[in-house]
């Protein structure tokens, strides 16, 4: 805004100056018309004017100075903010105390990782003597003793814990495996179709009840199970062999054919697909 005052100033100095001299040298005195008489005046008087208001400006700019202090004088330490600290729940990740059911059932996962059935056993036994009703120790006992073909152990295991858990579908299904391995075929089925009524959507459960069925020779209501399976996941390439075998038993070849045919679109590296495939056609 104030950069043009000096310029203005320079120029206007410069013709007052000019007309000074003009005015007092005899050999260039003459008589001035009017107009530079009072261009004469109008620049001695603009002068004046521009020479109070930069002073002014220059005064202005000096008082500002001195309240203003540069980055310099800023001060070296601001104080500190007290900040609430947030509270953070952190997960506990403390190893289960020694002697507890907890405790032993690490140890027998540890072992069980290790394949030391026999010191996994025994950890999760421990486990029970310590919480008599402890879900988890039973559970791992039972998966146990199916691994070791204990089925006797493992029906006995699975008992307690559908006795216990009557709501969750896959302690029935377990048992009926259980029965299925001691070739207690109809207490089997009993385990499977209740399995099947708390989770009616799992395909397992139906492959599981075909099976047993299979085995007791009811063959077409195993195929009806299947068939089951196979609607809920018609994805799955295990539910459609297992449909496609139990055809050829019934004698249904050509529709054996198509489901394998199905499962060689899906999956075209199935060696198992193609080599009953290959069996029925040649």
């Amino acid at each position: 805004m104030f950069l043009f005052i000096p310029q203005l100033l320079i120029v206007l100095s410069l013709a007052g100056i000019i007309l000074i001299v003009l005015r007092r040298t005899p050999e260039l005195r003459f008589p001035m018309p009017v107009l530079v008489r009072d261009f004469e005046n109008f620049s001695i008087k603009w002068i004046k004017i521009g020479s109070e208001k930069l002073w002014h400006f220059v005064l202005e700019v000096k008082e500002l100075s001195k309240k203003t202090q540069p980055l310099s004088y800023l001060p070296k330490h601001f104080p500190k903010l007290h900040l609430p600290k947030p509270s953070l729940k952190m997960p506990s990740f403390k190893s289960a105390p020694p002697g507890t059911a907890e405790f032993f059932i690490k140890q027998g996962e540890k072992f069980l990782d290790q394949g030391e059935h026999a010191e996994a056993e025994q950890n999760f036994i421990r486990a029970i003597k310590q919480d008599a009703h402890n879900e988890q120790a039973f559970a791992y006992l039972g998966k146990l003793y199916m691994a070791q073909n204990k089925n006797r152990e493992a029906a006995e295991t699975f008992r307690f814990l559908v006795k216990h858990h009557p709501e969750k579908g896959h302690y029935h299904a377990s048992l009926g495996q259980a029965y299925h391995n001691h070739k207690q075929y109809d207490k089997a089925i009993t385990a499977h179709e209740r399995a099947i009524e708390l989770e009616p959507n799992n395909f397992r459960r139906y492959i599981d009840l075909g099976l047993t069925l299979e085995a007791r020779k009811h063959l077409e209501e195993a195929i009806l199970n299947y068939r089951k399976a196979v609607d809920l996941d018609d994805q799955n390439a295990m539910t459609a062999i297992i449909l496609s075998e139990a055809l050829v038993k019934k004698g249904d070849r050509e529709e054996a054919e198509i489901l394998l045919e199905k499962v060689l679109m899906l999956e075209p590296t199935n060696s198992h697909a193609r080599e009953k495939l290959m069996q029925l056609k040649y």
